[in-house]
């Protein structure tokens, strides 16, 4: 099934397999195996040993090839993705585990709120849908499309030759109420979505989880987090059965 989505900034790994990813590079774990605190801390995740793939269908999304079995769509950032954790140990396979039903990976690394709302606004309509759950990125994140793509502006971000968007985005994260209006829009507008389409929506953070069990990278959400997060969607799915049998 090749639908031709939306861009996003891991279309780029679309159809390949990579040993390493974002913050969890081959570069970073060299640096933190040289450090005898971070060290200590990799050798008593046990990560010193582990194997992580990251493997990409044709969409550019860590998962197999997109079918039309009934499903739950999982979106957010790289904690999402799964960074820094096998496939596997990300928590839209633990919540594919419990419920029994396939979950869609739509995790894209770097995505703000904005990369959520055009990835449902898509996919909901190509894919057997039965409930959607949303891991909520960064609150200060946010999308502008520039260049022929879009691109993931975050907190403090300065871009080279683009005087506008430095000026912009520092203005933009001077004020509370910039980040979370455009927070509250989007998850207004998925709901809505869903709603229209007679599908559940649920969002939640990893972060209100995370218990210092870090990922490989040192800095992610290891599989304890992932494992709670899932768990907590599945608690909410399950409080509205008649949505998902």
């Amino acid at each position: 099934m090749n639908c031709q989505g939306p861009g996003h900034a891991n279309q780029q790994f679309a159809n390949k397999t990579v040993e390493w990813k974002g913050m969890d590079s081959r570069e970073n774990f060299e640096s933190n195996c040289s450090n005898p605190d971070s060290y200590k801390k990799l050798k008593d995740l046990a990560w010193l040993d582990t194997k992580i793939y990251y493997s990409y269908n044709s969409e550019g999304f860590r998962d197999i090839e997109f079918n039309q079995q009934p499903s739950i769509l999982a979106l957010g950032c790289s904690h999402t993705e799964g960074i820094g954790i096998t496939h596997d140990m990300s928590w839209p396979v633990q919540l594919e585990k419990i419920t029994g039903y396939k979950v869609w990976n739509l995790g894209v690394g770097g995505a703000a709120l904005d990369t959520c709302f055009r990835l449902l606004n898509f996919w909901i309509h190509k894919l057997n849908v039965v409930s959607v759950c949303c891991a909520v990125p960064s609150i200060e994140r946010y999308e502008i499309f520039k260049d022929g793509r879009w691109n993931n502006i975050s907190p403090g971000q300065k871009i080279a030759g683009n005087n506008w968007i430095n000026e912009y985005n520092k203005n933009y994260i001077l004020y509370d109420e910039n980040y979370k209006c455009n927070r509250e829009k989007n998850l207004l507008a998925m709901k809505q979505i869903c709603l229209e389409k007679q599908v559940s929506f649920y969002f939640d953070t990893l972060e209100k989880f995370r218990d210092g069990a870090f990922a490989r990278d040192l800095l992610h959400c290891g599989p304890e987090t992932n494992i709670k997060l899932a768990t907590s969607f599945f608690k909410q799915l399950d409080g509205e059965k008649n949505e998902i049998n």
